[in-house]
């Protein structure tokens, strides 16, 4: 089978897929494709970036996992495991816009590992105030 007929076929089984609301990862999984393979080829489909979507589909997680536990601090990349993301995933847009709207705050600070290691800037992000539930 030529490649560009193979492409069609993988794009109309992703259209099908998004059009039933399943979330890239399960829609990889299910075509035995990489996420960020699903997400060249939503992009071409598109001819858009899908950081709108990310963020829509991120931000009620974000906010959900600060709700149940106010006060506390969170990094990038504890959020990122926590919520299930590769590595590789890029929320920190998410979390600027969030601060930006006045749902998180982010409190600069500095990270040191060891008793040797030189401490290094890091951010962290926690609920605003007056958000908590209550």
């Amino acid at each position: 089978m030529p490649t560009w007929e193979r492409t069609k076929e993988r794009r109309t089984r992703i259209a099908e897929l998004v059009a039933s609301d399943y979330p890239v990862p399960t829609i990889a999984a299910r075509l035995g494709m990489h996420e960020r393979s699903v997400y060249r080829h939503l992009v071409a489909m598109e001819g858009r970036s899908r950081s709108l979507r990310a963020y829509e589909d991120r931000m009620p997680r974000v906010l959900t996992h600060l709700e149940a536990y106010p006060g506390k601090l969170f990094t990038h990349g504890e959020l990122l495991r926590v919520l299930g993301l590769p590595v590789t995933a890029k929320l920190r847009g998410t979390l600027e816009r969030m601060e930006r709207e006045g749902l998180i705050e982010s409190v600069p600070g500095f990270r040191n590992d060891r008793e040797f290691c030189v401490p290094r800037p890091v951010t962290r992000w926690r609920l605003a105030p007056g958000k908590e539930l209550g």
